[in-house]
């Protein structure tokens, strides 16, 4: 009896494998398709519905499992859908990824595509943006991304009826040839555009033109424009050979404000260089190995050391750079030539960022005497550990920080590293006084102290120089430390004059 049960339930295992199970195809292999065959999306965070027909069980995954999900992770027979979620695309490329579904039969994948967020630049002027995008819309949609308009370097629209081009200024600023002749344009706004080489505005309706900041300007074209009266230039302006102009336009170089009672003796543009260096005419070197005063870090070479320049004009300013190389940070320290005894003595200045760095516009004796007893005028001093804020101070015998008798001011000043300031001294026989965009930081006369005026507090009756440097580190630029991930730091002099009675 025992044995006719066994055999019995054999039979019926054996029947229940040869026979399909109803999830199952009739091959053994389970057949899928999903309804969309494969995904494109925009750039944004985005859910796409999946319709999954199967005749078996599947299960599945997303290969971008940082930026895409689904759910759920699997099914049965019949037709059943999935939601899969994908996140913001703000990478600036195109990426993709692929849905896997697993069945018995083996794998199948669904691709997904996702485009990069496209930030379109408006350009006003219609005639303007048609020619803008005939010759820089790549992807031929109709738009000019940001991503595009940076890869323009030259700019050819001549012919096109422009109006207006306002756009230069902001976003092609960067680019060093522009043809624009030809057309309907009153007004050019072009300050921004530096790197600027090429400009042909010939055949225009211009009623004036400003190039004062386009230094490396080589070639400028601006005749047929009958209403061009003036063309505003940089301050020592030399006309190129590759320079036209109407015959009655003149040039015009920005005015000199003069303090009251004193006229210019000497000045330093930075237009121009020779070398890339500044005028060694005019301009000195002191170099010296880390550790040298005030226990800085940086060594100080005469402006170029192989690859490392670290006293660059350019762009019509004098660039002083701390680099880092290998283990050394390298910076400049360039003195004048000449000297001075009294005067009012000016510079522009754009301040560098980072903790660790030290730039200063002072004054020392032409001739050495020793310090403090020489004396030092500082008209400018920056640390970048206290970015909103600058100083002014003297040194001399009877009043010098080492004693704490120092005599300091200091102010907050906004914007100090992101744009230009005005930094100024005015010495005189009887009084020393600085100002920062025309106002008044420091003043200091020995009279006004019991001490008097003597050769202790009163050094300030012999010519100095002037001083342009960059520190790093050292007592007061490296007290809250150095942060050397803001190396190279840039210490930007767009001018320095003179004035004297």
């Amino acid at each position: 009896m025992t044995r006719l049960f066994l055999g019995l339930l054999l039979s019926l295992l054996i029947v229940g494998c040869d026979k399909p199970d109803s999830g199952e195809s009739p091959s053994g292999k389970t057949n899928l398709t999903f309804d969309p065959e494969a995904i494109t999306i925009t750039s944004g965070k985005t859910e796409v519905k999946v319709k999954v027909t199967a005749d078996g069980g599947w299960g599945v995954t997303c290969s971008a499992k940082d930026w895409g999900s689904v759910f759920p992770g699997g099914g049965g027979a019949g037709t059943s859908e999935i939601l899969v979620k994908f996140d913001e695309n703000k990478t600036g490329n195109v990426r993709e990824t692929e849905l896997v579904f697993t069945t018995d039969a083996g794998k199948k994948s669904l691709p997904v595509r996702q485009n990069y967020y496209i930030e379109e630049v408006v350009i006003s002027d219609p005639a303007f943006r048609s020619g803008i995008l005939k010759a820089y819309d790549i992807d031929n949609d109709g738009i000019l991304s940001t991503k595009e308009a940076a890869a323009v370097t030259e700019i050819k629209v001549s012919g096109l009826g422009i109006k207006t081009m306002p756009e230069l200024n902001t976003v092609f600023k960067d680019i060093t040839y522009l043809d624009c002749s030809k057309n309907e344009i009153e007004t050019l706004e072009l300050g921004n555009m530096t790197k600027l080489e090429y400009l042909d505005c010939s055949d225009n309706k211009l009623t004036g033109l400003d190039i004062s900041h386009l230094v490396d300007l080589k070639t400028m074209k601006a005749t047929g424009n009958p209403s061009l009266a003036v063309i505003n230039v940089w301050t020592g302006f030399k006309e190129p050979d590759g320079f036209s102009k109407p015959s009655a336009t003149e040039y015009k170089e920005p005015e000199i404000i003069t303090p009251a009672g004193y006229k210019l003796v000497w000045q330093e543009e930075f237009n121009e260089s020779a070398t890339g260096l500044p005028d060694t005419k005019k301009w000195w070197y002191e170099t010296a190995e880390p550790g040298w005063v005030n226990n800085e870090l940086q060594t100080y070479i005469a402006g170029r050391k192989g690859d490392i320049v670290t006293a660059d004009v350019s762009d019509g300013s004098l660039k002083i750079r701390a680099i880092k190389d290998g283990n050394r940070v390298y910076s400049a320290r360039v003195n004048t030539n000449e000297s001075w005894t009294y005067g009012w003595f000016e510079a522009r200045l754009k301040l560098p960022k980072g903790k660790g760095t030290w730039p200063a516009f002072w004054m020392m004796p032409s001739v050495w005497s020793g310090w403090p007893e020489g004396g030092e005028i500082d008209i400018m001093e920056h640390v970048g550990c206290v970015p909103t804020e600058v100083s002014s101070s003297i040194h001399c015998k009877a009043y010098y920080h080492a004693i704490g008798t120092q005599k300091t001011a200091a102010r907050k000043v906004a914007g100090v590293m992101d744009e230009f300031h005005t930094y100024a001294l005015e010495w005189t026989p009887e009084y020393i006084k600085t100002y920062v965009d025309g106002k008044q930081l420091f003043y200091y006369n020995p009279d006004d102290y019991s001490g008097g005026r003597n050769a202790n507090t009163w050094p300030f009756n012999k010519p100095f120089e002037l001083k342009l440097n960059l520190a790093w580190g050292g007592d007061w630029g490296g007290m809250m430390g150095v942060d050397e991930s803001c190396l190279p730091a840039t210490y930007e002099i767009d001018y320095v004059r003179v004035f004297q009675k």
